[in-house]
């Protein structure tokens, strides 16, 4: 609540300021007229702003101020305190012995209101989307409030012009306040993208002394006689806001010497932040306030320059939104190429622009119009790119609709696990991107090839073509996509079917298929070498005694089976998991601070239902309980957790307990595994309305017993193929099962017919003391 409600002062407080100094502009007109009082109290005119309203006026430099508005000087509570004439009407001034009165006619609005309210709405603006963006980060709150003072600050520059007391007070606040803002707000980020900490204590001081100079500065609101007071607080507000930039400049030297080879990422947030400052506060700096301290006035006026301070909020904020803040060296090298390429074009637009009004040319609108047409086609050139990107389909469809089909085969060439899969993903997609008669890939080994076709092909010449090698036939296009000793792959294309040959762009385009290819089919092949490999493999056991010579590969396959499962499911719970919590635990806080509760805690429910099924899979995958609470009771919550989610009713007896639960941690995983297994079965297959699960110890042995009354399993397919007898050409869970069993010497009976449900009894042998099975 109590954010609302500073948010909800702080909005009234900005929408007071704005049509305070809204009136204030657009009622009294700027003049631009600085004073000088000399010993006698006699003021003079100093400088002018505006060189055409001297001239409109007809005042020079030096003038005696008699009255302004009838009045004396020294009555008038602006140049009391300002030292400048502002909304006045009349002045009279002394020249050569003789006094004039010029009446201050409403002159044309001044190009910086406008330039001002513009940064203006940019900068609050691009404050609200940071806060609206990214509105959990504390570095992203401060630098949300940089782009506020900023924004204010331009607020500020149109009344404070015209003598306004409070746009005044609250400029030179402002003006020191930032660099010490940006130093806090830089404090925070190095703290979030690199771990750095550095000290933040001496800042409350800061702004203890900030928050003392504002009751102080409350002496303009007074009638009194604010001229020397306001030349040394002038050069205060000057001197602290070049103390506010070198302790800037000395944080980025001490976290970069002091970090950079512990932390290799803080290079890249140094050199942002580098670019980003001496942009935005050097021209201010050096062009300005130097010489304003040295010299007594500015080289630029702090008007222009100031406009400068905006480019480092934008520079960064688009940098982090984008997250391209590692890729910083890019964006410079793209913005010095862009501007170095600019200069071309801007040199010879200024070059005609000095022939064309050549009795108007002065260095100054010359450099002025040299440095704006730089900026804008350096700034067109910069975002070409993503224009280009985006009308890609109206400006270069072909180069459009090329990488279309590009993404769209290198998606589809994740999932082909076969060769005669390439014809309905691929080759389709080929003929009919190079609107060619089809298209073909040809597998050549030694003593036979393999060729699947799209389109209109003879398969049979072009196979004649390779096998007399000849490759650079005019009437096919014959492209080498893998070539080594075991075998070649071809891509061979027909015509086109407008009859003429491909584009430097099609053949491009096809070359990173080729490359894409030659990946797909090198795996293509190795699975089908290893495939055969297992088969010839799988061949050489027929029956289960056969089974006991290749013991060693089940157990290592079990072995690597369960060391996959135990990490994937270490993975999710120390990951997935660990991210639901943390994002429950705030949302839990977002409620307690919050009115607005319903969508928060649907989602709360949403990731509690997410968790819940998470935590069933890491269970599934790796059974820490049977350490914990061991294997009967593990069963036995496994299934308590089924209760009403199945259509059949589980019976679960245990014969043994004591005997059961003293056997190795292995033996009980391949137990688990195999109920598992037959639960999975029972639900999805067996359409039973009661499954019997049994454990005993009989006779040395373990028995897990399984019956339902489903609609079991027809034995005359098992009878009629002799091939599904045999382990390696079961069903995938029966193999599985009997594998497991086999790895523990033990023997496995399926009894089963059609309608008469299933029974199963496993036997495995309980080893004894010494390791061997009894």
């Amino acid at each position: 609540m109590n954010h609302k409600l500073y948010k909800i002062l702080l909005s009234f407080c900005l929408v007071g300021l704005q049509i305070w100094f809204l009136f204030v502009t657009f009622q009294y007109t700027f003049f631009g007229i600085q004073l000088q009082r000399n010993e006698l109290m006699e003021w003079h005119i100093k400088s002018f702003q505006d060189d055409n309203i001297r001239l409109e006026l007809g005042l020079q430099v030096g003038d005696k101020i008699v009255a302004v508005n009838g009045k004396a000087p020294n009555e008038n509570n602006i140049v009391q305190k300002w030292a400048t004439i502002e909304q006045a009407d009349t002045i009279t001034i002394a020249r050569n012995d003789r006094q004039i009165t010029i009446s201050l006619e409403q002159v044309v609005q001044p190009a910086f209101d406008f330039i001002s309210l513009f940064g203006e709405i940019i900068c609050l603006c691009v404050s609200f989307m940071i806060l609206w963006k990214i509105p959990h980060s504390k570095s992203a709150r401060l630098l949300s409030l940089v782009f506020l003072i900023v924004g204010i600050i331009f607020m500020c520059i149109p009344p404070s012009a015209r003598g306004d007391s409070l746009a005044k007070v609250l400029i030179s606040n402002l003006v020191m306040i930032m660099p010490f803002v940006f130093v806090h707000f830089l404090t925070l980020f190095f703290k979030e993208k690199s771990g750095v900490s550095l000290p933040t204590a001496y800042l409350k001081y800061v702004y203890s002394f900030m928050f003392l100079t504002f009751i102080g500065r409350c002496i303009y609101f007074t009638p009194l006689d604010t001229y020397k007071f306001y030349i040394l607080d002038y050069r205060c507000v000057l001197l602290l806001f070049l103390c506010g930039f070198l302790l800037n400049i000395g944080l980025l030297f001490y976290v970069f010497f002091k970090y950079r080879r512990e932390n290799s990422s803080i290079q890249a947030i140094i050199k942002l932040v580098w670019f980003a400052l001496f942009i935005s506060t050097a021209p201010l700096a050096f062009l300005s306030f130097l010489p304003i301290l040295f010299t007594g006035a500015p080289l630029v006026k702090s008007l222009y320059t100031g406009y400068f301070v905006v480019f480092f909020p934008l520079s960064f904020t688009y940098i982090i939104v984008t997250k391209q803040l590692f890729d910083i060296h890019i964006l410079l090298r793209r913005i010095l190429y862009t501007s170095l390429i600019s200069m071309v074009p801007t040199t010879l637009i200024v070059l005609m622009i000095a022939l064309i009004f050549s009795n108007e040319v002065t260095v100054k609108n010359m450099s002025l119009s040299f440095l704006f047409i730089l900026t804008t086609i350096s700034f067109l050139l910069y975002v070409l790119e993503y224009f280009v990107t985006k009308l890609d389909a109206i400006m270069f469809p072909k180069k459009f609709y090329l990488q279309l089909a590009l993404k769209k085969i290198a998606r589809n060439l994740r999932t082909i696990t076969s060769f005669r899969e390439l014809k309905d993903i691929i080759l389709v997609d080929i003929v009919s991107t190079l609107n060619v008669y089809g298209g073909a890939i040809v597998f050549q080994y030694p003593h036979s090839m393999e060729t699947i076709g799209e389109g209109v092909l003879d398969l049979n010449e072009i196979e004649q073509y390779l096998r007399e090698n000849r490759l650079d036939d005019s009437k096919y296009s014959i492209f080498v996509i893998n070539q080594n000793e075991e075998y070649s792959c071809y891509l061979v294309t027909a015509r086109k079917k407008t009859n003429t040959l491909l584009s430097l762009e099609e053949r491009q385009w096809l070359s990173l298929i080729i490359s894409y290819l030659a990946v797909s089919l090198e795996n293509i092949y190795l699975i089908r070498k290893l495939t055969v490999k297992l088969h010839d493999l799988a061949s050489q056991i027929p029956n289960e005694e056969a089974g006991q010579d290749v013991v060693w590969l089940r157990k290592s396959l079990f072995e690597l089976q369960e060391q996959e499962r135990y990490r994937l499911a270490t993975d999710l719970h120390d990951t997935t998991m660990q991210d639901i919590l943390l994002v429950r635990r705030r949302l839990i806080s977002f409620i307690n601070n919050n009115e607005d509760q319903q969508q928060v805690v649907q989602a709360i429910k949403h990731l509690d239902l997410v968790n819940e099924s998470l935590r069933q899979s890491c269970f599934e995958l790796n059974p820490h309980l049977l350490q914990n609470i061991g294997l009967i009771q593990t069963i036995q919550a496994t299934l308590d957790l089924d209760i009403g989610l199945n259509e059949y009713e589980t019976q679960f007896h245990v014969d043994g307990a004591l005997i059961i639960e003293k056997l190795d941690i292995d033996i009980k995983k391949h137990i688990f595994r195999i109920f598992q297994e037959l639960m999975h079965n029972a639900k999805k297959h067996s359409n039973a309305s009661k499954v019997i699960i049994k454990l005993a110890v009989a006779d040395d042995n373990l028995c897990l017993f399984y019956r339902d009354d489903g609609v079991g399993i027809d034995p005359h397919a098992l009878a009629k193929d002799k091939r599904l007898r045999t382990i390696a050409n079961t069903s995938f869970g029966l193999e599985q099962m009997k594998s497991r069993v086999l790895h523990l010497s033990g023997h496995l009976e399926l009894l089963s017919d059609r309608g008469s449900g299933v029974e199963l009894t496993i036997r495995i042998p309980i080893p004894t003391q010494e390791g061997s099975t009894a």
